[in-house]
């Protein structure tokens, strides 16, 4: 009975002599492997039996040499032995590991400047630089001797010491997961290892017949791939490290990186199989990386520790999937859009904005959806944007958007997506359903069938887009923290929330415990969500010192977002806001309590809730506005209990003239009260804050203003960011969540929760106002 094999996905390999193009000379005037693009060196080193002695010298293998009719002809010996294992064999046994890493020196040299060549072409007809030469060191990390004592190989423990298994490219840095025991090239170094373990899989495995020693020098693509580093770094600059001192590189990889790396490595072999060389590849079996994947961005793990990798092959498929199609369409479509793909490139390092905020820079290098608006760009230079629509609904299909439509909540429908640890303390009912969870497109279709018009105010909790908060806008662009809001957000005259950490790039963060800094640029993200009035009446308000107040209030000016609660001086501090919603006039005012921010005579800073202030503040705000909204940043944290002397300025602040008094601070909701026919919420709790409070609560006032009565409709929002539902992007509760939370609100908040009536997640308090006689006092 004939057994049928495995065709294997992507090809075989076969082992030909080459043509190794232009090599320059050495010393003595024979070629060595190093050109103007490329430089390849061994780094192997091993005992030698010193005949005269008998005793064993530490030497290193060197470079490999032409013979005498200038050819670099040498054995692959299925990837040479372990001599690691023993360091001391017989010449024969270390004859043939030598003879293996001189094989993948010529290996890694071909495949470099086939592939160095190509790239240099690609970048000479977009009219950039070519990349600077790169250097690649074979048997890397080898594990065989030990200078001082120690072995340079991967430490597992103090005993134990193994060789290099794989590749990895190196910049000079201070620190390095394998610590580098010699000066790293300036423009980089790609190192590939002897190799460890025996492949039991894969084209090598198939060509030699049996197992294979997994030595990355012989494998094409471990090589590409790498080298695929060495252009990231010199046109993208993933890292920023062109902002970073030479010696002091970050050698750490963005997702985007790796997925590019990926489809350079498929370009090259011209298959998506791009782990083929050492794992088997047929029908039955795929490697997970491999980019005839189909992971979509549903996949996509934002997780701290999650493998850039397995991340990155998201975003290599998606440009695998548009070179292919772009190769049916067009001729000359794989080369069309390796060019597109280089550009690309090149435009994230030239038209990032961050300044010399190296991480900013990295978060909006590392972006998808920016790593795409720059493809349509490309696209555009090109070729005019013919692309464009294929680009986008290539990229649609494994979720990925360009600009506002990045942020669709990936993993809201991920009902299965496990919590981590950090969740798992909180009591079940504090943890909803993922149906209760409403997407963007859910919550506009709830809010079109309760036929929600236009609210005279929506009122949010603390705000903060740093921190954690930049991981996720770097991937999914500057309007993913309130995309799963705005169709809320945009059904109101005036959204107001709680800006905490202000908006510098010059001022440092001051050297406080929860001190915060946020790019000013997200100034305009608040503008693009319909927040357009934020009290800055807060104790971060001077996180970057009094330099970095001057420098919020110019951000938020420029971006068009209104400021209360803050100002230049004590007086312009207690300015309000005042806007139209409507047919009314409605002004805002905002305090905070602690003089540690406060506004002087000549300084910037808040404004001040003492009573003689807010007895001036909303006594001459009263005759020159229909309604009145003051808004506290009070309380304590975690504390349920609105403090008494929080109830008495919010009391007295109602007795003077507001109709609706909105607190924070807290982190968690606090009980709301009607008093004199006027709403008083005295914490909303966190709205989209960048921190990864597993306590944290929100919850969104939505006020309508009439002429007799003041509706103020309440919607949970879930703001756990560690969710992987959240993920720094708040989403309103429905069904059974969001009656929860309510039904909490109203037990805590005493005889006032009378007024509050539920319908379906969301609640509603209406009251009767009585009017104020608009006189002067």
């Amino acid at each position: 009975m004939e057994t049928r094999r495995r065709a294997p996905l992507g090809g075989r390999v076969e082992k030909r002599l080459v043509n190794l193009g232009r090599l320059d000379m050495d010393a003595d005037g024979r070629p060595h492997l190093c050109n103007d693009r490329v430089e390849v060196r061994n780094g192997g080193r091993r005992y030698k039996m010193d005949p005269a002695s008998e005793t064993f010298e530490d030497v290193a293998i060197g470079n490999a040499k032409p013979d005498d009719n200038g050819d670099f002809c040498f054995e692959a010996g299925k990837g040479g032995g372990r001599l690691d294992k023993n360091p001391f064999a017989p010449e024969d046994f270390q004859q043939r590991y030598v003879q293996a890493a001189h094989f993948g020196e010529v290996n890694t040299f071909y495949h470099l400047n086939r592939m160095s060549a190509y790239i240099d072409d690609l970048l000479r007809s977009l009219g950039e630089p070519s990349l600077p030469p790169v250097v690649a060191v074979i048997n890397a990390h080898h594990a065989v001797t030990a200078a001082n004592g120690v072995k340079d190989g991967l430490h597992k423990d103090q005993d134990c010491c193994h060789p290099f298994q794989g590749g990895h490219y190196r910049l000079p840095c201070k620190r390095n997961t394998v610590v580098e025991h010699h000066a790293v090239a300036a423009n980089g170094e790609i190192h590939l290892g002897p190799g460890r373990k025996l492949l039991d899989g894969g084209a090598l495995v198939e060509l030699s017949g049996g197992s294979y020693r997994a030595n990355a020098s012989h494998n094409a693509g471990i090589i590409y791939h790498e080298y695929g580093h060495h252009i990231s770094r010199h046109t993208a600059d993933f890292m920023a490290n062109r902002l970073r001192k030479p010696h002091r590189q970050d050698n750490r990889k963005a997702a985007i990186d790796e997925g590019l790396c990926d489809y350079w490595t498929a370009a090259m072999l011209e298959t998506p199989h791009i782990w083929a060389f050492h794992k088997r590849h047929d029908d039955e079996l795929r490697h997970p990386r491999s980019l005839a994947s189909l992971k979509t961005m549903d996949d996509f793990d934002a997780a701290d520790e999650a493998d850039p990798h397995l991340n990155g092959t998201i975003w290599g498929a998606a440009l695998w999937d548009l070179r292919c199609e772009m190769q049916r369409r067009e001729v000359s479509g794989a080369y069309m859009t390796d060019r597109m793909v280089l550009k690309a490139l090149t435009l994230i390092s030239a038209d990032c904005t961050a300044g010399d905020d190296v991480k900013i820079a990295r978060l909006q290098r590392s972006s998808y959806s920016g790593g795409l608006a720059k493809l349509l760009k490309a696209d555009a230079i090109l070729f005019d944007g013919r692309f464009s629509e294929l680009i986008v609904e290539t990229f649609a299909r494994r979720k990925i958007f360009a600009g506002q439509q990045a942020s669709p909540g990936y993993a809201v429908d991920a009902p299965t997506t496990a919590l981590p640890e950090s969740l798992r303390h909180l009591p079940a009912e504090d943890i909803p359903s993922s149906p209760d969870i409403l997407s963007a497109s859910d919550l506009a279709r709830q809010l079109d069938e309760r036929g929600v018009a236009e609210y005279s105010v929506i009122c949010a909790g603390d705000i903060m887009l740093g921190d954690r908060t930049r991981r996720s806008i770097g991937l999914f662009g500057e309007d993913y923290p309130f995309a799963g809001v705005l169709p809320l957000l945009r059904r109101s005259a005036i959204v107001c929330g709680n800006l905490e950490g202000p908006f510098a790039r010059e001022a440092d963060r001051q050297d406080r415990t929860y001190s915060y800094r946020v790019d000013p640029r997200l100034a305009h993200a608040l503008k693009r969500a319909n927040i357009n009035v934020v009290t800055l009446a807060n104790n971060h308000l001077v996180d970057c010192g009094r330099a970095g107040v001057i420098e919020t209030f110019e951000a938020l000016d420029a971006a068009g977002v209104h400021m209360v609660g803050a100002g230049r001086n004590e007086l312009a501090a207690h300015h309000p806001v005042i806007l139209d919603a409507g047919p009314l006039r409605v002004g805002i005012l905002g305090y905070y309590w602690n003089r540690r921010c406060a506004a002087t005579h000549d300084l910037p800073g808040s404004a001040t809730d003492e009573a003689e202030w807010l007895a001036v503040d909303i006594k001459s705000l009263r005759y020159r506005v229909d309604r009145i909204v003051t808004v506290f940043h009070w309380g304590v944290p975690y504390v349920r209990e609105p403090h008494p002397d929080d109830q008495a300025k919010a009391r007295l602040a109602v007795d003077l003239g507001a109709d609706l008094v909105i607190g924070h601070h807290p982190h968690i909701i606090q009980p709301f009260e009607i008093y004199n026919g006027r709403p008083i919420f005295y914490s909303v709790g966190n709205f989209a804050f960048g921190s990864g409070n597993s306590k944290a609560e929100g919850l969104l006032v939505a006020a309508h203003f009439g002429a007799r009565e003041t509706v103020c409709d309440i919607y949970p929002i879930y703001v756990k960011n560690r969710d992987p539902r959240v993920d720094y992007q708040p989403k309103v509760l429905g069904g059974a969540a969001g009656r929860n939370i309510l039904r909490r609100l109203a037990a805590m908040s005493g005889p006032s929760a009378e007024h509050l009536e539920l319908s379906g997640g969301t609640g509603r308090v209406s009251v009767l106002r009585r009017a104020f006689e608009k006189t002067a006092t």
